[in-house]
């Protein structure tokens, strides 16, 4: 498969132009990629389908990579994984020797890998090829520096598939060169407004959307409903919110240290 899927879908940070703490940036595909419109960021790309991002942040840092699954036409095809980690505090840190790795391969195989690259100060990236040999699953981990007491590692499990999504999927596709932005926000402030009839609450003058399925700290499900009511005017949260249809929606909200879960 000819390696198209390209650049950074997470890159910049920005603490003092935005009324937020963290601004993740934007990333491209190639003339070659086509968008398909979903609400699981479904992306075609050369026969192979990316579909949504898995996101680790049990620390202070947060490892985001994607896709969270890929499904191929065929075993031997190969698929790019675009890995960002975004720091907490600025590198370089007292705690320098952190790793982004792959770890438990499962009928897949890691046939090519960048050098992680510092994009900036809170913002390292590195790409993997991976070549699928049949249903499988790899672990792309952060670990922590030596010693850092904000954490010891970052973890998720990537799925490859072979074949189709088990889900019928709209693919009507959009213009081949029309460029994908992909932005997600960390929002730490007060609750502003809460409102159950649209489903959105306001931090520091975001208007963020909570939609779908929820688990709390505790292993509990919430509905949309549940975690507005978690909320009131007042309340110090934060908040990891990603763009989703010209929508930012909550991904994870944290309350008095407690940490919730879109999905």
């Amino acid at each position: 498969m000819e390696r198209k899927l390209i650049a950074a879908f997470i890159l910049c940070i920005l603490f003092t132009a935005l009324p937020f703490v963290v601004k993740w940036g934007e990333g491209k595909l190639s003339s070659t990629t086509s968008v398909l419109p979903s609400n699981s960021s479904i992306i075609a790309s050369n026969g192979v389908i990316y579909a949504g991002s898995a996101v680790s942040h049990e620390g202070s840092d947060l490892l985001c990579v994607i896709p969270a699954e890929a499904y191929v036409p065929e075993p031997g095809t190969e698929v790019l994984l675009n890995v960002t980690v975004k720091f907490k505090h600025a590198q370089p840190c007292p705690y320098s020797d952190w790793e982004i790795v792959t770890e438990n391969p499962e009928n897949v195989e890691v046939i090519n890998e960048t050098e992680t690259e510092l994009l900036d100060p809170y913002t390292a990236f590195r790409q993997y090829t991976v070549r699928v040999l049949g249903n499988g699953t790899l672990d792309v981990v952060f670990k922590y520096g030596s010693g850092c007491p904000y954490g010891t590692e970052e973890r998720v499990t990537i799925g490859f598939y072979i074949g189709q999504p088990p889900e019928d999927i709209n693919l009507t596709v959009t213009n081949p060169e029309e460029v994908l932005n992909v932005t997600t926000l960390n929002i730490t402030g007060i609750v502003e407004e809460v409102n159950l009839v649209d489903r959105y609450f306001v931090v520091e003058g975001q208007t963020i959307a909570v939609r779908g399925k929820w688990t709390g700290p505790d292993g509990a499900e919430y509905n949309w409903k549940d975690m507005l009511l978690l909320l009131h005017v007042g309340d110090r949260v934060e908040v990891f919110a990603s763009y989703e249809n010209g929508e930012l929606k909550a991904d994870i909200i944290i309350i008095n240290g407690q940490r919730f879960v879109r999905g």
